[in-house]
Protein backbone atom coordinates (compact mmCIF):
# COMPACT_ATOMS: atom_id res chain seq x y z
CA UNK A 1 0.00 0.00 0.00
CA UNK A 2 1.38 3.47 -0.87
CA UNK A 3 1.00 6.18 1.50
CA UNK A 4 1.76 9.09 -0.92
CA UNK A 5 0.34 9.48 -5.01
CA UNK A 6 2.29 7.23 -7.13
CA UNK A 7 3.78 9.92 -9.19
CA UNK A 8 5.36 11.33 -6.49
CA UNK A 9 9.06 10.88 -5.63
CA UNK A 10 10.50 11.63 -2.28
CA UNK A 11 13.75 11.63 -4.18
CA UNK A 12 13.17 14.28 -6.39
CA UNK A 13 11.49 16.54 -3.59
CA UNK A 14 14.41 16.16 -1.29
CA UNK A 15 16.95 17.23 -3.93
CA UNK A 16 14.70 20.27 -4.56
CA UNK A 17 15.54 20.66 -1.02
CA UNK A 18 19.09 19.44 -0.44
CA UNK A 19 20.66 19.67 -3.71
CA UNK A 20 21.85 16.73 -6.28
CA UNK A 21 24.28 14.86 -5.28
CA UNK A 22 26.66 14.75 -8.42
CA UNK A 23 30.41 13.27 -7.87
CA UNK A 24 31.12 13.50 -11.53
CA UNK A 25 30.35 17.44 -11.63
CA UNK A 26 33.50 18.14 -9.51
CA UNK A 27 36.22 16.15 -11.05
CA UNK A 28 38.58 16.63 -13.85
CA UNK A 29 38.11 14.33 -16.37
CA UNK A 30 35.74 11.19 -16.62
CA UNK A 31 36.76 7.68 -17.85
CA UNK A 32 34.74 5.64 -20.12
CA UNK A 33 34.12 3.28 -16.54
CA UNK A 34 32.08 6.42 -15.38
CA UNK A 35 29.84 6.26 -18.09
CA UNK A 36 27.26 5.48 -15.25
CA UNK A 37 27.25 8.39 -13.55
CA UNK A 38 28.61 11.25 -16.07
CA UNK A 39 30.34 11.77 -19.51
CA UNK A 40 31.51 14.54 -21.30
CA UNK A 41 30.05 15.54 -24.91
CA UNK A 42 31.62 16.65 -28.04
CA UNK A 43 30.28 20.25 -27.65
CA UNK A 44 32.42 20.82 -24.33
CA UNK A 45 29.67 20.58 -21.67
CA UNK A 46 29.63 17.23 -19.41
CA UNK A 47 25.92 15.41 -18.21
CA UNK A 48 26.49 14.46 -14.78
CA UNK A 49 24.07 11.69 -12.65
CA UNK A 50 22.79 12.18 -9.65
CA UNK A 51 22.76 9.59 -7.64
CA UNK A 52 19.72 10.44 -5.45
CA UNK A 53 16.95 11.21 -7.90
CA UNK A 54 18.79 10.05 -11.10
CA UNK A 55 17.98 12.66 -12.91
CA UNK A 56 20.80 13.86 -15.61
CA UNK A 57 22.28 17.36 -14.85
CA UNK A 58 23.96 19.45 -17.64
CA UNK A 59 27.18 21.44 -16.59
CA UNK A 60 30.44 22.34 -17.75
CA UNK A 61 33.68 20.80 -16.39
CA UNK A 62 35.12 22.29 -13.52
CA UNK A 63 37.98 24.73 -13.87
CA UNK A 64 40.41 25.75 -11.29
CA UNK A 65 39.42 26.00 -7.86
CA UNK A 66 35.98 24.37 -8.58
CA UNK A 67 38.11 20.74 -9.55
CA UNK A 68 38.12 18.86 -6.45
CA UNK A 69 39.52 15.76 -7.06
CA UNK A 70 41.45 14.30 -10.77
CA UNK A 71 39.03 11.28 -11.21
CA UNK A 72 36.12 9.47 -9.82
CA UNK A 73 36.72 6.82 -6.77
CA UNK A 74 36.58 3.60 -7.11
CA UNK A 75 32.66 2.38 -6.90
CA UNK A 76 32.26 1.78 -3.68
CA UNK A 77 33.78 4.74 -2.78
CA UNK A 78 30.83 6.83 -4.17
CA UNK A 79 28.50 8.65 -2.10
CA UNK A 80 25.15 6.70 -1.17
CA UNK A 81 22.21 8.79 -0.89
CA UNK A 82 19.55 7.42 0.89
CA UNK A 83 16.67 6.73 -1.91
CA UNK A 84 13.67 4.46 -2.51
CA UNK A 85 12.45 2.90 0.39
CA UNK A 86 14.94 4.01 3.16
CA UNK A 87 14.66 7.44 2.11
CA UNK A 88 10.90 6.86 2.64
CA UNK A 89 10.91 5.55 5.72
CA UNK A 90 13.12 8.42 6.82
CA UNK A 91 10.85 10.63 5.95
CA UNK A 92 7.68 9.48 7.38
CA UNK A 93 9.90 9.13 10.92
CA UNK A 94 10.58 12.64 10.26
CA UNK A 95 6.74 12.85 10.53
CA UNK A 96 5.99 11.21 13.17
CA UNK A 97 8.68 13.01 15.36
CA UNK A 98 7.27 16.49 14.34
CA UNK A 99 3.56 14.45 15.82
CA UNK A 100 5.61 13.40 19.04
CA UNK A 101 7.12 16.79 19.31
CA UNK A 102 3.67 18.83 19.07
CA UNK A 103 2.59 16.00 21.81
CA UNK A 104 5.59 17.05 23.81
CA UNK A 105 4.70 21.06 23.40
CA UNK A 106 0.81 20.21 24.75
CA UNK A 107 1.96 18.30 27.61
CA UNK A 108 4.51 20.69 28.52
CA UNK A 109 1.85 23.29 28.62
CA UNK A 110 -0.64 20.89 30.85
CA UNK A 111 2.40 20.58 33.14
CA UNK A 112 2.38 23.81 33.32
CA UNK A 113 -1.47 24.99 33.58
CA UNK A 114 -1.62 22.04 36.24
CA UNK A 115 1.41 23.31 38.21
CA UNK A 116 -0.20 27.19 38.31
CA UNK A 117 -3.45 25.75 39.26
CA UNK A 118 -1.55 23.66 42.28
CA UNK A 119 0.20 27.04 43.32
CA UNK A 120 -3.01 28.61 43.58
CA UNK A 121 -5.62 25.69 44.05
CA UNK A 122 -6.60 27.77 47.47
CA UNK A 123 -7.46 31.08 45.49
CA UNK A 124 -9.06 29.04 42.21
CA UNK A 125 -11.38 27.25 44.87
CA UNK A 126 -12.65 30.34 46.68
CA UNK A 127 -13.46 31.43 42.89
CA UNK A 128 -14.85 28.65 41.80
CA UNK A 129 -17.30 28.27 44.38
CA UNK A 130 -18.31 32.14 44.33
CA UNK A 131 -18.72 31.71 40.81
CA UNK A 132 -21.12 28.79 41.36
CA UNK A 133 -23.51 30.49 44.19
CA UNK A 134 -24.04 33.31 41.55
CA UNK A 135 -25.16 31.22 38.85
CA UNK A 136 -27.52 28.97 41.17
CA UNK A 137 -28.56 32.02 43.19
CA UNK A 138 -29.06 34.82 40.57
CA UNK A 139 -30.72 33.22 37.84
CA UNK A 140 -34.13 31.01 37.45
CA UNK A 141 -34.95 27.62 36.89
CA UNK A 142 -35.17 27.69 32.91
CA UNK A 143 -31.52 29.55 32.31
CA UNK A 144 -30.01 27.52 35.98
CA UNK A 145 -30.93 24.33 33.49
CA UNK A 146 -28.86 26.07 30.42
CA UNK A 147 -25.82 26.10 33.20
CA UNK A 148 -25.88 22.42 34.35
CA UNK A 149 -22.92 21.87 32.48
CA UNK A 150 -20.85 24.55 33.65
CA UNK A 151 -22.67 24.32 37.06
CA UNK A 152 -20.99 20.74 36.86
CA UNK A 153 -17.56 21.41 35.99
CA UNK A 154 -17.16 24.05 38.77
CA UNK A 155 -18.17 21.25 40.94
CA UNK A 156 -15.28 19.25 39.79
CA UNK A 157 -12.80 21.73 40.46
CA UNK A 158 -13.92 22.55 43.81
CA UNK A 159 -13.76 18.61 44.52
CA UNK A 160 -10.16 18.30 43.20
CA UNK A 161 -7.70 17.55 46.06
CA UNK A 162 -3.93 18.39 46.49
CA UNK A 163 -2.96 14.05 45.45
CA UNK A 164 -5.50 14.08 42.65
CA UNK A 165 -3.86 17.28 41.15
CA UNK A 166 0.00 15.67 42.18
CA UNK A 167 -0.89 12.43 40.55
CA UNK A 168 -1.95 14.78 36.86
CA UNK A 169 0.67 16.74 37.35
CA UNK A 170 3.24 13.59 37.74
CA UNK A 171 1.70 12.43 34.43
CA UNK A 172 2.16 15.26 32.40
CA UNK A 173 5.62 15.64 33.49
CA UNK A 174 6.14 12.25 32.41
CA UNK A 175 4.12 12.18 28.66
CA UNK A 176 5.97 15.64 28.12
CA UNK A 177 9.46 13.55 28.45
CA UNK A 178 8.78 10.65 27.07
CA UNK A 179 6.71 12.29 24.13
CA UNK A 180 9.71 14.76 23.58
CA UNK A 181 12.30 12.01 23.81
CA UNK A 182 10.72 10.67 21.42
CA UNK A 183 10.37 13.17 19.01
CA UNK A 184 14.58 14.32 19.23
CA UNK A 185 15.16 10.46 18.48
CA UNK A 186 12.63 9.72 16.14
CA UNK A 187 14.42 12.96 13.93
CA UNK A 188 18.21 11.74 14.28
CA UNK A 189 16.82 8.01 13.44
CA UNK A 190 18.11 6.39 16.70
CA UNK A 191 16.30 2.31 16.65
CA UNK A 192 15.49 2.67 20.34
CA UNK A 193 13.93 5.98 19.68
CA UNK A 194 11.52 3.45 17.70
CA UNK A 195 11.23 1.18 20.22
CA UNK A 196 10.15 3.35 23.16
CA UNK A 197 7.62 4.66 20.32
CA UNK A 198 6.11 1.94 19.76
CA UNK A 199 6.30 0.89 23.88
CA UNK A 200 4.69 4.13 24.85
CA UNK A 201 2.08 4.29 21.78
CA UNK A 202 0.73 0.60 22.94
CA UNK A 203 0.14 2.02 26.72
CA UNK A 204 -1.25 4.83 26.04
CA UNK A 205 -4.07 3.09 23.83
CA UNK A 206 -6.01 1.97 26.73
CA UNK A 207 -6.63 5.61 27.25
CA UNK A 208 -7.47 6.49 24.20
CA UNK A 209 -9.97 3.49 23.61
CA UNK A 210 -11.50 4.31 27.17
CA UNK A 211 -11.88 8.37 26.40
CA UNK A 212 -14.00 7.11 22.49
CA UNK A 213 -16.04 4.57 24.44
CA UNK A 214 -17.23 7.60 26.93
CA UNK A 215 -17.88 9.67 24.72
CA UNK A 216 -16.68 9.67 20.50
CA UNK A 217 -15.65 12.56 18.62
CA UNK A 218 -13.69 13.63 15.58
CA UNK A 219 -10.60 14.19 17.56
CA UNK A 220 -10.72 11.25 19.86
CA UNK A 221 -11.53 8.80 16.58
CA UNK A 222 -8.44 10.42 14.60
CA UNK A 223 -5.76 10.70 17.43
CA UNK A 224 -6.62 6.46 17.63
CA UNK A 225 -6.25 6.39 14.04
CA UNK A 226 -3.07 8.16 13.77
CA UNK A 227 -1.72 6.42 16.98
CA UNK A 228 -2.68 2.86 15.75
CA UNK A 229 -1.26 3.67 12.11
CA UNK A 230 2.57 4.95 13.82
CA UNK A 231 2.26 1.67 15.79
CA UNK A 232 1.58 -0.79 13.07
CA UNK A 233 4.03 1.48 10.70
CA UNK A 234 7.27 0.83 13.11
CA UNK A 235 6.53 -2.62 14.32
CA UNK A 236 6.13 -3.77 10.54
CA UNK A 237 8.15 -1.25 8.16
CA UNK A 238 10.91 -1.17 10.63
CA UNK A 239 11.45 -4.57 11.46
CA UNK A 240 11.04 -4.29 15.30
CA UNK A 241 11.29 -7.25 17.84
CA UNK A 242 12.74 -9.31 15.33
CA UNK A 243 9.73 -9.26 12.88
CA UNK A 244 10.67 -9.76 9.16
CA UNK A 245 14.35 -10.23 9.44
CA UNK A 246 14.80 -7.59 11.91
CA UNK A 247 17.04 -4.80 11.63
CA UNK A 248 19.65 -6.92 9.95
CA UNK A 249 17.33 -6.65 6.76
CA UNK A 250 17.06 -3.42 6.54
CA UNK A 251 20.77 -2.84 5.71
CA UNK A 252 20.36 -4.58 2.03
CA UNK A 253 17.42 -3.16 0.43
CA UNK A 254 18.83 -0.88 -1.63
CA UNK A 255 21.63 -2.82 -4.59
CA UNK A 256 23.81 -0.29 -5.63
CA UNK A 257 25.51 -2.70 -7.67
CA UNK A 258 22.48 -2.46 -9.98
CA UNK A 259 21.46 1.31 -10.01
CA UNK A 260 25.49 1.93 -10.70
CA UNK A 261 24.80 -0.73 -13.52
CA UNK A 262 21.77 0.48 -14.93
CA UNK A 263 22.23 4.30 -15.64
CA UNK A 264 17.81 4.58 -16.52
CA UNK A 265 17.25 7.66 -18.20
CA UNK A 266 19.66 10.37 -19.64
CA UNK A 267 17.59 13.10 -19.00
CA UNK A 268 19.25 16.03 -18.82
CA UNK A 269 18.78 19.69 -17.56
CA UNK A 270 21.14 22.77 -16.69
CA UNK A 271 23.20 22.95 -13.42
CA UNK A 272 22.87 26.26 -12.50
CA UNK A 273 25.86 27.50 -10.62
Amino acid sequence: MRVVPRRWHHETWICSIRGHVVPAADVARLRPEDASVGADLPDGTRICRCLRCDLWLRTRPPVGDEVRRDVLPPRDQLPRPRRGKPLEDAILLRLIAIDRGIHGVLFTLLAIALLVIKVNLAAIRSWAESLRDAIEGGVGDATRAGHARLTSELGSLLRLSGDELNVLLVTAIAYAVIESTEAVGLWRERRWAEYLTVIATAGFLPFEIRELLDRVTVLRVGALVVNLAILVYLVWAKRLFGLRGGAAALESRVDWDAILDDPVSRRTTPLKA
